[in-house]
């Protein structure tokens, strides 16, 4: 009778074990693997390392990924995450850059930034013009010229160092 307990012990637990490990990863790689098979030039993606872009081309193993108007990378399919539905993109994409949706800095932003540097730049020229040419201090000409090293010769009665041989 124990032998009979044992068997049924050994398959209930062969058949939990199949039920909470190998049959959820058979269900994703069978989705994943749909997905794959969807997948079609156009498709907006998103890749394993949360790049988002836009499939160009489709090969057996590899897809060209378009990141940024201009720049497209070739991706092997496995780093293709998930396709991307339209509902949840936060951006408009589009090869037009003054069309973009979000929050954009205002035009008289940008101007008073650029004013700033300029005038920051000014500042800098104007301080360099008025600094004097030649150090003030010692302390200053040794740093602004740096000490000539001695010329050094050993002595006559020297002797080479041994040459020794490294272990590897």
């Amino acid at each position: 009778m124990s032998g009979w307990l044992l068997l049924i012990y050994i398959v209930v637990i062969g058949g939990f074990i199949y039920l909470v490990m190998i049959r959820p990863n058979q269900k994703r790689a069978a989705e994943q693997k749909q997905m794959m098979d969807t997948m079609q030039p156009g498709s907006r993606v998103m890749l394993t390392s949360g790049l988002f872009g836009t499939i160009q081309a489709v090969g057996d193993q590899q897809m060209v990924v378009e990141l940024a108007p201009g720049m497209a990378v070739t991706v092997v399919k496995q780093a293709i995450a998930r396709v991307v539905p339209d509902s949840e993109e936060e951006f408009e994409y589009t090869d037009d850059h003054e069309q973009i949706e979000g929050d954009t800095a205002e035009p008289d932003a940008i101007e008073a930034a650029k004013k700033d540097v300029e005038s920051d730049v000014e500042t800098v020229e104007k301080t360099e013009e008025d600094a004097p040419a030649e150090p003030v201090s010692a302390e200053a000409d040794a740093v602004a010229k740096p000490a000539e090293a001695p010329d050094f010769e050993p002595p006559a009665d020297a002797k080479p160092a041994p040459r020794t041989r490294s272990k590897k």
